[in-house]
């Protein structure tokens, strides 16, 4: 690998870092990306939401997306086990993203998004591994391996290295959120039942009372299905990991009857590290995007989205550092205030969404158009990261009163109250 000396290194080919890089490319800066594994890999966060196909858009790579071939995603369904209760919701005509998204293996996404990001210029460098990073006033130095050891110098640094944290890991340091500490396991089945018709996009969610299954389905009769547990479950177990994770199937009939007969055809695949937030999330000469920032539960899949809108707000900012010359950490706290708060009412609802009081309004609400159901739905759209209205932010107060009256109409018949996140 020889040594150019880039405006922008970016380390990760994940969607946080690909969007990042083509957009730093297609405003005509010099970006080399460098991912250690080979693609197509294996990742979770298979479930797209609306508000990726006008920022496809503005990447240049809808289209590439949209022909591609994956199943289309009209909604989402859920359903709570302990209570009987269960609503589908879909995606509203009128907003500024279409109403429909779509169901992606990662692997073909990634590696989708990665070739698109070369197409603008991006100078791909996979795999290799980076191993170190050392940043002076002038820019960053990059040691990577890749056979050899190299170096390469850069202006600017991008951390889009997602749960691995590259920066953080080694200058800053890592926050768990309480009590959302959780694993995943998951897998890909073939035969796995489908719904009929329009439905057969859904996202679903089967909440039981050892966690929450995810059942995403593909093109070409692939399922992936995986199960959201406390990590202390995992901790604790006397048994290895695909017989804990068909235990969970076991205690949740809606999943064991729809895997009856299927076929698995990838080993389990375990994924922990599901809460925490990283710090710094800027500093002189680097900012970070996606899950290199923070991470929670995915039971809303903003994942993908987070990234690639993070990417694109870096972009922004990069551009205009490199516009007036200005690298220092001061310059990016725009970029960081953004993105905290678009995640804040995301963070907010997912945290909600355990206690037994909201869930019942949530899933036993009407689907029909209201002020509630159109602010939550546009959060379920990933509209969290637009500027939301006066009505939108008083629908979603009014929705968590009424869950807090609502506590206190369960604790007075005597039901449960406390949240689920202590799983």
């Amino acid at each position: 690998m020889s040594s150019p000396i880039y405006d922008v290194a970016v380390i990760g080919g994940g969607p946080g870092g690909s969007a990042t890089a083509a957009f730093l490319a297609r405003a005509g800066l010099r970006v080399g990306l460098f991912e250690r594994e080979t693609f197509p890999r294996l990742r979770v966060g298979e479930s797209m939401l609306p508000s990726m196909l006008p920022l496809l858009d503005r990447l240049g790579a809808r289209e590439l997306i949209e022909n591609h071939g994956f199943l289309i995603k009209y909604g989402a369904s859920f359903h709570d086990q302990e209570s009987g209760a269960e609503q589908s919701f879909y995606f509203l005509e009128g907003k500024p993203w279409p109403p429909y998204s779509y169901e992606v293996p990662r692997g073909e996404f990634d590696s989708l998004l990665l070739d698109h990001a070369c197409k603008q210029g991006v100078e791909v460098h996979q795999p290799v591994a980076v191993e170190d990073v050392a940043f002076d006033p002038d820019g960053v130095t990059l040691t990577a391996r890749t056979g050899g050891r190299e170096t390469v110098r850069a202006r600017f640094l991008v951390d889009a290295s997602g749960r691995d944290s590259f920066v953080a890991s080694r200058t800053g340091r890592r926050e768990r959120i309480p009590n959302l500490g959780k694993v995943a396991l998951f897998a890909h089945y073939r035969g796995a039942v489908r719904f009929p018709g329009r439905e057969e996009g859904n996202i679903r969610i089967y909440i039981f009372d050892g966690g929450w299954f995810w059942w995403i389905p593909f093109a070409g009769d692939v399922t992936s299905v995986g199960c959201v547990m406390h990590a202390r479950t995992v901790r604790g177990r006397e048994s290895s990991l695909p017989d804990l994770f068909d235990e969970m199937v076991r205690r949740c009939p809606r999943v064991a009857d729809g895997l009856a007969g299927a076929e698995r055809i990838t080993p389990i695949h375990p994924v922990a590290n599901f809460s925490y937030v990283n710090r710094p999330v800027v500093g002189d000469r680097f900012l970070c995007v996606g899950d290199t920032v923070a991470f929670v539960d995915p039971i809303f899949s903003g994942g993908v989205f987070i990234a690639m809108r993070s990417g694109e707000l870096a972009a922004q900012a990069i551009v205009r550092a490199f516009g007036d010359g200005r690298f220092e950490a001061a310059r990016f706290r725009s970029y960081e205030r953004a993105v905290w708060k678009g995640l804040q009412p995301f963070f907010r609802m997912i945290h909600k969404y355990y206690e037994p009081a909201f869930l019942e309004l949530f899933l036993r609400g009407s689907t029909r158009k209201n002020a509630i159901t159109d602010a939550v739905l546009t959060m379920l759209a990933g509209g969290f990261f637009q500027k939301m209205s006066w009505r939108s932010r008083l629908a979603l107060q009014a929705l968590f009163v009424f869950a807090r009256i609502n506590v206190w109409t369960r604790r007075r018949a005597g039901r449960p109250v406390a949240s689920r996140l202590e799983w």
